[in-house]
């Protein structure tokens, strides 16, 4: 198990490899895989008790693993209909059923020697990271592509404690299937870590002039950030919360690009941006 993040990259530095070919987003009804078996309401009552939280199996009894949902878009879409080596599994929100790890899933549609991971515990902007870590794993071993999965659920028999903009409200994914060809532009990906509230407006309009020179995408932002404030003189197409780890990323499998997109984490204070051109 590997426990980091993506550091910073240094202005001018990055070498992204993999382009996008392909993005898939789906919102799920309740689901119904169930956590009030005796197994889990023990890990609950031991995990919540560890952290001085109220177990409270009133709230949820069942819900969507993210497996589930990953399994579902890919095996619909097609996805590994060539050779995938690399799968990456990112979210703010835990997974519903410690039991059925999405990772594990992957590793049996990829490649025989493909590699699998999950990014956690990096907020809202875990998104920015795995894109990050997926474009430099391929740059490093020479894959060919990859598939990043992106999952938000919202069943947790505890109250969370966190931001309305981080807070989930509902069931959903986004795959993404990136590749590596020279005539598909990459992924350009910033994450900069420790902004200030009072910093987001500059440090935004910085990152976004560094990945898109003249050019003014239109901007998806997260709920985190005001558009006037925050990204003022920008177009700016706002994400309601609720789907704290797939909101924003929703918006580009649901229409085309160029866009820009850009997130913040009030907790973690880290700030996220991506240039996309969108599927080809």
């Amino acid at each position: 198990m590997y426990r980091t993040s993506a550091a910073p990259a240094p202005h001018g530095t990055s070498s992204p490899v993999l382009g996008l070919r392909s993005i898939v987003h789906r919102r799920f009804p309740a689901g119904e895989h169930r956590i009030d078996d005796e197994f889990s309401l023990r890990h609950f009552q031991d995990l919540t008790a560890a952290y001085g939280v109220a177990h409270r199996p009133d709230l949820a009894d069942r819900g969507n693993p993210f497996a589930a949902m990953a399994a579902a878009l890919i095996t619909e879409h097609d996805l590994v209909a060539e050779p995938v080596q690399l799968g990456v599994v990112a979210h703010a929100t835990p997974d519903l059923d410690c039991r059925l790890a999405a990772p594990t899933y992957l590793s049996e549609v990829l490649v025989p020697d493909g590699l699998t991971f999950t990014l956690t515990d990096n907020g809202v902007c875990a998104p920015f990271a795995a894109l990050r870590l997926a474009s430099c794993y391929a740059q490093r071993h020479g894959y060919e592509r990859a598939l990043v999965v992106l999952a938000d659920q919202a069943a947790l028999p505890y109250e969370p404690e966190c931001t309305p903009a981080a807070a989930a409200r509902g069931d959903a994914a986004v795959v993404l299937l990136l590749e590596r060809d020279r005539g598909r532009p990459p992924l350009a990906v910033r994450e900069q870590p420790g902004v200030a509230r009072a910093d987001v407006p500059a440090v935004a309009e910085s990152l976004l002039t560094e990945l898109c020179g003249p050019q003014r995408p239109v901007v998806v932002a997260g709920p985190a950030l005001d558009p006037e404030r925050d990204l003022p003189g920008r177009e700016v197409r706002p994400v309601a919360p609720g789907l704290p780890c797939t909101g924003v990323w929703a918006e580009l499998a649901d229409g085309t690009g160029p866009l820009a997109l850009v997130d913040y984490d009030e907790t973690t204070r880290d700030l996220g941006v991506c240039v996309l051109a969108g599927p080809r």
